[in-house]
């Protein structure tokens, strides 16, 4: 057996120490330069044989997770859902909105919370506040409490809320809070405030609606001279407007009757015993000749002197003078020279046969017709469910 020789590879040699470490990296790094040429070379433009793109179709995939999920809503646009979720009353929209993100979204949506009915409830402020960002338009509050446990800060409820139609009357609210939903509610058209306590702020903020046509402010307590003439004079549009029963001062009625918008039509100043005058009554038909209804039931300074200024009113149709003792009976037959009067109220003032004699006189005007009045009153009759002639219910 020959010796082995020097030019072979002794078997227990350490193979490792034949490798040169970077010779072999620099190998790899070429192999890789060349495959990426390569790649490069088969996605040029001109190869289009070699190049293709994948791409799912968003119609498809998402029946296919409908499908997947058995979830049919998610074939429906939000539009189609709105037209499915208009036919739920308020209680049921609230139950839907807790199913998922996307029925949270639709159902806060504005067309559904058009009108709002939540009279004689208890309502919390965060509740009154999510009620506004609804873009709710119609709104009923009468008779509603409004829980506030801390004075209320007219930032801490957004601005430019939607509501034009608000019943607020006779409800249970705080004044701070009342002035901070009125002052971030600049687009009322109609608003009342019956038997609720207002101030200087609250009449401020009242007035800054300068598109506001009907105010019903029965029995309000707070209202001064200064704020009430505020209010007349920035209402330019003001067609309808109740105050009776609210305590004014002399002041008060003469700067209202000579502030007060030419264009108001229905007037309601009951219950000034001993501030309405027959000067202020003077003043107010020169200024507003357009008055159609008025009401001055009350009025007990009142005088014949009154009936012959009314005498020259050329629009009146409706006019009441309930309890006004200073004024004679034999004075309201000059009113028949009023060829647009039609219904008279004349309540506890005189006998039935003294009203035989005058139904007899003023034969096209209807007499004692209306125990209550109508001006400016949000809910008048049998119609509960509605203010102003708008439905607040689905």
């Amino acid at each position: 057996m020959d010796p082995p020789t020097n030019k072979g590879r002794l078997p227990l040699t350490n193979v490792s120490n034949t490798v040169n470490p970077r010779s072999s990296k620099s190998n790899v790094m070429c192999d890789d330069d060349e495959l990426l040429q390569e790649q490069c070379r088969s996605m040029a433009p001109g190869n289009d044989e070699a190049f293709f793109m994948f791409r799912k179709d968003p119609q498809k995939a998402t029946a296919e997770a409908a499908a997947a999920n058995n979830n049919t809503f998610d074939l429906l646009s939000d539009e189609m859902m709105l037209h499915v979720l208009k036919w739920l009353p308020k209680k049921t929209l609230i139950s839907c909105s807790h199913v998922n993100r996307r029925f949270n979204r639709v159902c806060k949506d504005e067309t559904l919370w058009y009108r709002l009915d939540l009279s004689n409830r208890t309502l919390q402020f965060h509740g009154l506040v999510e009620v506004l960002n609804r873009g709710v338009i119609v709104l009923r509050l009468a008779q509603t409490s409004i829980i506030s446990r801390v004075p209320i800060n007219p930032l801490d409820i957004p601005e430019g809320r939607k509501v034009q139609y608000l019943d607020l009357s006779m409800c249970t609210i705080s004044k701070s809070l009342l002035h901070a939903v009125l002052f971030n509610c600049e687009a009322l058209v109609k608003l009342s405030l019956e038997n609720v306590p207002l101030n200087k702020e609250i009449c401020v903020a009242i007035a800054h609606n300068s598109g506001l046509e009907t105010l019903n402010l029965t029995m309000c307590s707070g209202i001064e001279a200064g704020p009430l003439q505020y209010m007349a004079k920035l209402l330019p549009k003001l067609h309808s407007l109740n105050v009776s029963w609210t305590n004014l001062s002399v002041e008060a009625v003469r700067d209202l009757v000579r502030c007060l918008t030419p264009n108001i039509a229905h007037l309601n100043l009951a219950g000034c015993r001993s501030t309405m005058t027959d000067e202020a009554v003077a003043a107010l038909t020169t200024r507003c000749q357009k008055l159609v209804a008025l009401d001055l039931s009350d009025c007990t300074r009142l005088t014949e002197a009154t009936i012959e200024t009314l005498c020259k009113a050329r629009k009146i149709e409706y006019l009441s003078l309930s309890r006004c003792y200073n004024i004679p009976v034999t004075a309201y037959l000059q009113l028949s020279a009023v060829k647009t009067l039609r219904f008279l109220d004349l309540f506890g003032l005189v006998s039935d046969q003294a009203i035989d004699t005058l139904r007899h006189s003023l034969r096209d005007v209807g007499i004692n017709k209306y125990y209550h009045s109508s001006v400016a009153r949000p809910t008048v009759g049998t119609k509960r469910t509605s203010i102003w002639g708008l439905r607040t219910r689905d």
